[in-house]
């Protein structure tokens, strides 16, 4: 068997295209995957907070009824993580959560303020007695973190002069 050469003449301009056009193809199939990867992540994100949310729900550590507020486990997981004191002792927490902007009822600013806490980077001190907080309260640290996240909502709600009881209510 005789080896065969295939021999293929293009010009530059013919050539140049070929390649303008491989390349276009490829940017917009990585741009379309990229898209299509942000959604699966903020799902994934979305169901991560569901599963903490129903993880809390199920350890009593808050209640799963609204408006969701924190029972006995859920204030001594608070008290014992250290959150409520750097909570109240933290007065710009306020100022850079409300950055995210105006929040016009009761149930946006809950949401803002859970996404705010998954968020926050804590200092090492609080990080540390946050996770042993979860551990001996075998939940966690979602869990912990959304304790805070209630206890700060309310905080919130009330600097906005809004109701906790008004989650419920459908913004007119």
């Amino acid at each position: 068997m005789d080896a065969t050469n295939l021999v293929i003449n293009i010009d530059f301009v013919n050539a140049v295209g070929v390649v303008i056009s491989v390349c276009t193809t490829l940017i917009l199939g990585a741009w379309y995957a990229s898209s299509r990867l942000t959604k699966v992540e903020t799902k994934i994100d979305g169901m991560e907070l569901r599963m903490s949310s129903l993880e809390g729900r199920a350890g009593q550590s808050f209640s799963g009824l609204s408006p969701i507020k924190l029972l006995e486990k859920g204030e001594k997981i608070l008290n014992e993580s250290g959150l409520k004191k750097w909570i109240d002792e933290n007065t710009s927490l306020f100022d850079e959560w409300s950055k995210k902007g105006p929040m016009t009822n009761p149930y946006d600013v809950q949401e803002s303020v859970f996404k705010f806490f998954n968020q926050l980077e804590f200092p090492k001190d609080i990080e540390d007695t946050l996770k042993k907080a979860a551990f001996d309260n075998g939940v966690s640290i979602e869990v912990a973190k959304r304790v805070g996240g209630i206890y700060f909502r309310d905080i919130c709600l009330k600097k906005l002069n809004m109701n906790v009881e008004e989650l419920d209510k459908p913004a007119l």
